[in-house]
């Protein structure tokens, strides 16, 4: 497969070296030394605007099987991308940051022709508010109304040294597997949960929001977002609809007005965040998590240690500077996110799930699959799959049900099935023939 990429920016260069190794990969650039810096990988490079149809022609364009326009200009990925379009390229992928292009994180089939589009400050934001909303989570793929969701467990987590059975997990969510050092367990009733794994939980999703009682996470109530920027307040909309106690600050008038106009739920003050008195007026001591920001990462580093110092219980950043994530995160910030770092792993999860039909992957290599079943009359238990590979649910007539070893699978329903990537083909063999 041929794949062109417009932008060796930090979106683009991750990209390019993901994907140098398996694919035919060109990169366009207009900057010299980035150029010279993604030239370092196996890749071709051509100079140029990538707006410029005759640049895109230098890239081989009219060959090319996928184009990703990431650079940090929306103008030229726009354009880009519609005139990869219109010389044949199959599949596109644009990055757009401002707002008014956007309004979801990722939009597919967008009419003007584009494949798929992402947004890097709606996708963050929905980041940050999951981490708000699903205890301990740290990926999840959903499955309308059921989700996946790997979870962390810590030193201190009530999970830490439980049997599966003696965990105290509801009864419609399961532990379909361990991410333990590196490998995939599949757990049994008497496998010993240690601090370190991961665990891929999978339920409905009103049993899910029961699990911060089982692994001890406290309830969330109240959250204080510093910033009525577009990540603030895409935030804040998805908290909305969860019945939180929202409050926001920023100290632009006109910005904290625009929010105002947007949010039903959240509380907007207009105000500096390095305001002491300001912040226990407004009871940042009662927040049990502060979402911070602002355009500055130094300034978001600050406010952060500032409102856990002041009683806030948890603090997520967001960080430009992909070079600053591990200081902060040793400081005292309990989550540095980037909105390039999550553009990238966004798209590279789009690639990878383009010729399966695939819910979402999650993490270490582990993809969620939905496969129509082709078979029936079969237990779970009597179906021979791969090594690292369960069933783990099953939607007949519009309802989901957990797939437990008794279960019945019939033909026509749809298969839900958590393995990795190298076994798919062997899953679909299995199940579809």
């Amino acid at each position: 497969m041929r794949i062109v990429i417009a932008g060796a920016g930090e979106v683009g260069y991750n990209i390019a070296k993901e994907l140098a190794e398996d694919y035919d990969v060109t990169v366009i650039e207009s900057d010299l030394s980035k150029a010279q810096e993604v030239d370092k990988l196996n890749v071709e490079v051509v100079m140029g605007n990538a707006a410029n149809v005759a640049v895109l022609k230098r890239a081989s364009i009219e060959s090319a099987d996928l184009f990703l326009a990431v650079t940090g200009n929306d103008e030229i990925n726009l354009l880009s991308a519609l005139a990869a379009k219109k010389l044949g390229v199959k599949t596109v992928i644009v990055r757009v940051d401002k707002p008014e292009y956007a309004d979801k994180p990722v939009i597919r089939n967008h009419p003007v022709g584009y494949d798929v589009l992402v947004c890097p400050n709606l996708v963050l934001a929905s980041y940050l508010a999951r981490l708000v909303t699903i205890p301990g989570s740290v990926e999840f793929a959903e499955l309308e109304d059921a989700i996946l969701v790997e979870m962390a467990v810590k030193e201190n987590s009530l999970l830490a040294g439980k049997t599966i059975a003696d965990a105290g997990f509801p009864k419609n969510v399961i532990v379909a597997a361990i991410h333990r050092k590196g490998k995939i367990l599949l757990p049994r009733g008497n496998t010993e949960i240690l601090p370190g794994d991961i665990l891929a939980v999978f339920g409905k999703k009103e049993e899910i929001q029961v699990l911060r009682g089982v692994i001890g996470e406290p309830v969330v109530r109240n959250v204080f977002i510093v910033g009525a920027g577009e990540i603030g307040v895409y935030t804040a909309k998805i908290l909305e609809k969860s019945n939180l106690n929202i409050k926001m600050i920023d100290l632009d008038e006109s910005i904290a007005e625009r929010a105002k106009k947007e949010l039903k739920r959240t509380k907007v003050i207009v105000g500096n965040a390095t305001d002491i008195d300001l912040l226990m007026e407004e009871e940042i001591d009662r927040a049990d998590i502060a979402i911070v920001a602002t355009e500055s990462d130094e300034k978001n580093l600050l406010i952060a240690l500032l409102a856990k110092s002041l009683g806030a219980k948890k603090a997520f950043v967001k960080v430009d500077k992909k070079e600053y994530i591990p200081l902060f995160e040793k400081v005292g910030v309990d989550a540095a996110v980037s909105p390039r770092r999550a553009t990238y792993l966004e798209v590279m999860k789009l690639l990878r799930l383009m010729d399966i039909r695939a819910i979402g992957e999650v993490k270490e290599g582990v993809v969620v699959l939905e496969i129509e079943s082709g078979i029936g009359g079969k237990k779970v238990s009597e179906i021979k799959l791969p090594e690292s590979t369960i069933i783990v649910a099953i939607r007949r007539g519009g309802e989901i049900e957990i797939a437990k070893g008794d279960t019945e699978i019939s033909k026509g329903d749809l298969v839900y099935i958590i393995t990795t990537w190298e076994n798919v083909e062997k899953v679909k063999k299995r199940l579809v023939a």
